[in-house]
């Protein structure tokens, strides 16, 4: 009896560690049909800090700190969306405090507008993070939801993709 409890204690402590993983979601393509313009700009992040999202600060938005490099061409919407909705966004719980660097804005007909962005960044210790992101904004750029991470090179493929730009050229 006190064998088979023992192995019962240990593979119950076994499968909480296995069972740990970070959440993983994905966006509908349905849940994009309602986007009317799609954007890359290159935002500036002079003080990156990063977020615990259930926390009391938020991320935020701000257009006056982004620059506009290039609007992608209705036709091509389709394909940029499909692959979107394609991806799986593991959420870790934690976000920069705004955008940096090259960053994706998809426009919602009714104001709100998602973000997705990758960046390299050193923090105020001098260490290095590769992160990238994906959120939704209120119109207002006031935080919305935050899906879950992309890959730190995700804007760079998809300017070169989809996008006509000094530094991408799209297929």
């Amino acid at each position: 009896m006190k064998k088979t409890l023992s192995i019962l204690c240990c593979c119950l402590i076994l499968l909480s560690l296995v069972s740990c993983d970070p959440a993983m979601y994905t966006i509908s393509r349905g849940s994009l049909s309602n986007i009317v313009k799609i954007e890359l700009y290159n935002y500036e992040n002079n003080a990156p800090e990063l977020l615990d999202v259930d926390g009391e600060k938020k991320p935020k938005f701000d257009f006056n700190k982004a620059t506009l490099i290039a609007t992608l061409d209705e036709s091509r919407f389709d394909e940029i969306l499909n692959e979107i909705s394609s991806y799986h966004y593991t959420n870790y719980g934690n976000a920069l405090n705004e955008p940096m660097g090259k960053t994706l804005v998809l426009h919602r007909s009714n104001g709100n507008f998602i973000v997705l962005f990758g960046c390299i960044y050193t923090n105020e210790n001098g260490n290095t993070f590769y992160y990238g992101d994906c959120y939704e904004f209120h119109k207002d750029g006031s935080f919305y939801t935050h899906t879950g991470d992309v890959d730190y090179l995700f804007p760079d493929r998809i300017e070169a993709k989809y996008f006509k730009t000094d530094s991408g050229t799209a297929d």
